[in-house]
């Protein structure tokens, strides 16, 4: 029997799933709570259940899910485990291929880690969490951009010397693309009709806007570091590099302080005082106006990609919501979609209320567009990815 443990370190949150051959055994989610940090597993497709979790037990969160998976009796013991397939997030074309994790490996990532504070600082803690826990085990590293690697020169390369670029390894190589993979490979079964071109938006803490044709990317919103693109929770998104440069001045910044201060500091978090996507919508419910204001700016951005990407592909079949945020809130997506009908693209009312973290068509049967949601599946893609390591 070969089981693989599955490991998916976010900006915001971390995943694990324990597989035996292709089926999954155990799963879990952390993520922060109003109270700290809430832990839920699932056995098979059973039902959740949560636990709230202290902050050490989040540090320690894989020694705790390894040990319910010896408890449990899904594994005899943590040797039991042969693979680990890790998802990482690093710029690069180095890192635009899933590879077995050595010492090079390591090398190479310590040195992007102000490019990406969101999520290299994790992704080694948890390299070095699995080495301590599973010593005999392989650690294989899988690429979250692999899927945009088939992005065309227009869109790949940015406008700089050639010789630069080549010699920097300067491009676009977005990310999200295990997300985005997951659902193309899904999204006939939920429309029920071909898709030969969509938007997928993938909206969590992190947020990314993916055009797809054909089943590849052909562009997307993050460029050559996660925090590029739109506004996010705690990350700026783009910004005019004159912009940057007054700010780095006035500030005093060195280059590493900068990418900090635009990926911590920046984004829904420097807006509204608040990261967190479920308590901003609360918070313009009641008529917060600084919650409004960043809410409004938050879908505008992604409206904006949205209709460029449909004039990039020359028409939709598709589009698609994914991650946390959007498979979650109806209202979110209705604020996007509410300026789309001139593209038609139309929401059903009716199914956009009902439909909340399933997944499910939303516009009206007939739509010449149809609006669906499907839950993201990293965990299952990754394990897919790293069958070929």
């Amino acid at each position: 029997m070969a089981f693989t443990l599955v490991v998916n370190p976010g900006s915001s949150s971390k995943k694990f799933a324990l597989y035996q051959d292709r089926t999954a055994l155990l799963t879990a989610y952390i993520e922060r709570s109003a109270d700290g940090f809430e832990m839920c597993t699932a056995v098979g497709t059973t039902q959740q259940r949560c636990n709230l979790l202290g902050k050490n037990d989040y540090k320690d969160s894989l020694n705790n899910f390894l040990t319910l998976a010896v408890t449990e009796k899904h594994i005899p013991d943590f040797s039991a485990i042969t693979n680990v397939a890790i998802r990482v997030v690093a710029p690069g074309t180095y890192f635009q291929v899933h590879r077995v994790v050595d010492a090079e490996y390591l090398t190479r990532l310590n040195k992007l880690v102000t490019i990406a504070p969101l999520h290299i600082p994790h992704l080694l803690q948890e390299v070095e969490a699995i080495k301590k826990f599973l010593p005999d085990a392989r650690i294989l590293a899988i690429s979250d951009s692999a899927f945009h690697s088939t992005m065309p020169d227009v869109s790949r390369r940015y406008a700089i010397d050639k010789v630069e670029s080549e010699r920097l390894d300067i491009y676009r190589f977005g990310y999200h693309g295990l997300s985005v993979a997951s659902v193309m490979r899904r999204v006939e079964k939920v429309t029920d009709r071909p898709v030969r071109r969509a938007v997928v938006c993938h909206i969590g803490s992190g947020v990314s806007v993916t055009a797809v044709a054909d089943g590849k990317s052909i562009d997307t919103t993050m460029g050559y570091a996660p925090g590029s693109g739109l506004v996010m929770g705690s990350r700026a998104g783009d910004i005019d590099p004159g912009a940057l440069l007054v700010l780095m001045q006035a500030k005093n910044f060195k280059p590493s302080d900068a990418q900090v201060y635009l990926q911590t500091g920046g984004g829904l978090h420097a807006l509204a005082g608040e990261a967190d996507l479920r308590v901003l919508l609360e918070r313009r419910s009641r008529g917060d106006v600084a919650a409004e204001a960043a809410i409004a700016s938050f879908v505008y951005h992604i409206q904006k990609a949205i209709g460029s990407y449909v004039a990039v592909l020359g028409g939709l079949e598709a589009l698609i919501f994914t991650a946390t945020a959007s498979e979650r809130s109806p209202v979110l997506r209705a604020l996007i979609v509410e300026k789309l009908a001139g593209l038609q693209i139309i929401l059903n009312s009716e199914k956009n209320e009902t439909c909340v973290s399933r997944d499910g068509v939303l516009s009206s049967v007939g739509a010449k567009v149809d609006v669906v949601v499907i839950k993201t599946n990293e965990a299952d893609e990754i394990l897919h990815a790293s069958l070929g390591l």
